[in-house]
């Protein structure tokens, strides 16, 4: 957890750092695959004060890769140019809170070069970026989200219900108990698609203004 302070206030975001490649996405989030890091994200939000003390303000999540990128180059270059591209290939992706004061305690400056996000031509920042209200309807969200699932449970609803992502990637590619489950056998099996972020948060809205 990073954590920034101003006028009072503590920011803060989770960061993840893996040893393979992992991407925040916008579809695992919304059909509840990945949940994780807004989960700790939220819950410090909530319960944090002993760490992070009375006024605090969730910042974003990021997944970071624990590893230096192998670079490759046409001919010699430069210690500085193969640190610089380095720096350009080892970009944390995320999501993070558009707040330019919050961004720039983040990285100093730009272009960006660690966060998800740019500035444009007209100084707006864009990107994976999402203001306060945006991030308060993803808690939201996600809690309704987390009820359904554990009434689930307690009504005992364990039948197999896998999901695809196309046909090369999906919660049975790795999965120790295929063969228990006969996933070929089940009818109707989920198969999410790629989501955009603007379709992303026009789901949220929808879902959270219906309930």
């Amino acid at each position: 957890v990073d954590a920034w302070g101003k006028d009072g206030t503590t920011y803060f975001r989770v960061v993840d750092y893996k040893t393979g490649g992992k991407k925040f996405d916008y579809c695992e989030v919304f059909n509840g695959i990945g949940l994780q890091m807004l989960l700790y994200l939220f819950a410090l939000e909530e319960q944090g004060e002993e760490v992070l003390g009375n006024r605090r303000v969730p910042a974003g999540v990021q997944y970071f890769t624990a590893k230096a990128p192998i670079i490759s180059a046409k001919e010699d270059i430069t210690e500085e140019e193969a640190k610089d591209a380095r720096i350009s290939a080892w970009k944390r992706n995320g999501l993070v809170l558009k707040e330019e004061d919050v961004l720039f305690a983040m990285e100093p400056k730009t272009p960006f070069r660690r966060l998800p996000c740019k500035q444009n031509k007209n100084g707006d920042i864009v990107g994976d970026v999402a203001d306060r209200e945006q991030l308060q309807k993803k808690k939201k969200y996600i809690n309704m989200f987390l009820s359904t699932l554990l009434d689930d449970l307690a009504e005992g609803n364990v039948e197999p219900n896998p999901y695809m992502r196309g046909r090369n990637s999906g919660a049975c590619i790795y999965c120790p108990y295929t063969s228990i489950c006969a996933q070929r056998e089940i009818s109707g099996m989920r198969n999410y698609e790629t989501v955009k972020a603007e379709r992303f948060w026009e789901d949220i809205d929808r879902e959270v203004n219906r309930r």
